[in-house]
């Protein structure tokens, strides 16, 4: 006897299966968004920091900078993504006392900063960025067209949709889509809304 097809089954095996599959890129997507989430706080960032040295008491130590970080042989000890983001985007005076002078060299404030000591000529340069082990899982959240992450995140994007809308027809009964879950999720459709508009 031929056995009748069940679609509530069928979506249910297909939901559990698919399920499983992604369980490992849910928590890399899930822990990269929340350290992007706290990006402008720089908490899951690390300082790292290269020293040079130019003039004593020069009134536009600035003039010196780039010259002196491309001669810097340090950059061959920072990861290569730290290297890529030392260039100077920016050039802005923050501070200045008696001993130093701090500048601001990225659109963004506390990414990166050089600071110039008068008196010994001592030029550091601050970058904020995150740990090797950590900026690969940041690229994998942030792809593009170009990267080769573009695959994975669009395969997750689809199997993602695959397990919202199979949720619709699992359950039948009081707990199904047509009576709680259609309040469930007008529920969720609220909070997107909420966050957008207020």
């Amino acid at each position: 006897m031929k056995k009748k097809f069940n679609l509530s089954q069928t979506f249910r095996k297909w939901h559990r299966d698919l399920g499983y599959l992604v369980i490992g890129i849910t928590i890399v997507y899930s822990l990269s968004g929340i350290m992007l989430s706290f990006r402008d706080l720089h908490i899951f960032e690390k300082e790292y920091m290269l020293t040079s040295k130019i003039e004593k008491n020069l009134k536009n130590p600035e003039d010196s900078f780039i010259d002196s970080f491309i001669k810097n042989e340090e950059k061959s000890n920072l990861p290569s993504h730290v290297v890529k983001k030392s260039v100077i985007d920016s050039l802005k005076q923050i501070e200045n006392t008696d001993t130093y002078i701090k500048y601001q060299i990225s659109r963004k404030k506390d990414l990166k900063t050089i600071t110039y000591y008068k008196n010994s000529g001592e030029v550091i340069y601050s970058i904020s960025a995150y740990p090797t082990f950590i900026k690969p899982f940041i690229d994998a959240h942030k792809s593009s067209s170009q990267d080769k992450w573009l695959y994975l995140s669009l395969t997750y994007s689809v199997i993602l949709f695959f397990l919202a809308i199979s949720a619709i027809f699992m359950v039948k009964g009081k707990n199904g889509f047509r009576q709680r879950g259609v309040y469930l999720t007008l529920l969720g459709i609220i909070l997107i809304a909420l966050f957008l508009y207020i």
